[in-house]
Parts: C-alpha cells; sequence; structure tokens
C-alpha cells in the first residue's frame, strides 16, 4: 500500500496494514482506562516500511464504519474493483519508487 502526506510534500510512503482489532484502550494514552468505562473501538494498525520506519494507530469510530461503507456502496464501480482485487490473481504491480 502507498501513503501520500500533506506534510512530507512528494515522499512516498510505503506500508501495510499489520493488525485490525476491537479494543477499549484509550487513544491518547494506548492503556486501558484505570476508571469507568471506555468505547469499544476498531483499531487499524499500519505499519509504514519506507522510507521510515512508523507504527500508525487508526482508532474508528461506528461513524467511520458507516462513512467508509456508505462510500464503498454508494459507488457501484468501487465495489465492483473491490472484489476483482479481492479475486484477482494478476501478477503484483511493480514496485513504484519514491522521488
Amino acid at each position: 500500500m502507498y501513503l501520500r502526506s500533506t506534510a512530507l510534500g512528494k515522499t512516498l510512503l510505503n506500508g501495510k496494514i499489520a493488525n485490525i482489532e476491537i479494543t477499549k484502550v484509550v487513544p491518547e494514552t494506548l492503556e486501558k482506562k484505570k476508571e469507568g468505562k471506555e468505547p469499544a473501538r476498531l483499531l487499524m494498525t499500519m505499519e509504514v516500511v519506507e522510507p521510515v520506519h512508523w507504527t500508525i494507530r487508526t482508532f474508528m469510530e461506528p461513524s467511520d464504519i458507516r462513512r467508509i461503507l456508505g462510500l464503498v456502496f454508494k459507488n457501484p464501480k468501487t465495489l465492483f474493483y473491490s472484489f476483482c482485487f479481492l479475486f484477482s490473481k494478476r501478477p503484483e504491480p511493480k514496485k513504484i519508487e519514491s522521488q
């Protein structure tokens, strides 16, 4: 997966999704709440491996999941290509080098 950030100019980051899990840790501290309840969230951990090594944690709320699914289902072309990519046996695309 390739990532771009406006803060990094034309730098192209190469990364992968490392894990997806349900968690109740507090996003600010990455620890379990000492008192009271913390809502469950979907935690997607991404590893950026080139040109730096970063771990990016995305805490998704239910509204985020609804938004993602809504955007996918709103555009039939996106849904069609998602299924094509999922079941495709095409060779891996060539690696893109950062400028």
